[in-house]
């Protein structure tokens, strides 16, 4: 077995105060940064970098019509929306059952070998196809 390689740490080289304050003021690095005496290599000049105005940008978008607002829209790009490969995108959301019906549904859903998923969903496509 090989010994792992070793490592050995550097301390950086210092840079000077008046380099900094050269920087700082905007200066174009017309002179060389002083270094520590310490310091063995040689750190290449700062120079200040011009800020770059980001383009601006005009997007003209089609009469897109308003969301109703009587009615709740599930259409938004939320996380709630879980789109896949295999399946068409479907919502998450949260119901609230009680414990005597919650238990019986998964008790039937198991002699079915069926999702809870799924059987809701029917369920309530089945309702909405009744009332509508």
């Amino acid at each position: 077995m090989q010994p792992p390689p070793s490592l050995t740490l550097r301390k950086p080289s210092t840079i000077s105060p008046e380099a900094v304050a050269a920087f700082v003021a905007g200066s174009e690095g017309e002179s060389e940064p002083t270094l520590s005496a310490t310091a063995t290599v040689s750190a290449p000049p700062l120079r200040a970098v011009p800020a770059i105005e980001p383009p601006t940008v005009t997007v003209s978008h089609p009469a897109v019509p308003r969301p109703r607002t009587d009615a709740p829209s599930f259409r938004r790009a939320s996380r709630a929306v879980v789109e896949r490969r295999t399946r068409p995108a479907r919502r998450r959301t949260t119901i609230y059952l009680d414990v005597d019906v919650a238990a019986e549904l998964a008790q039937a859903l198991t002699h079915r070998d069926q999702e809870l998923s799924a059987a809701v969903n029917n369920a309530v496509r089945a309702w909405l196809d009744e009332i509508m």
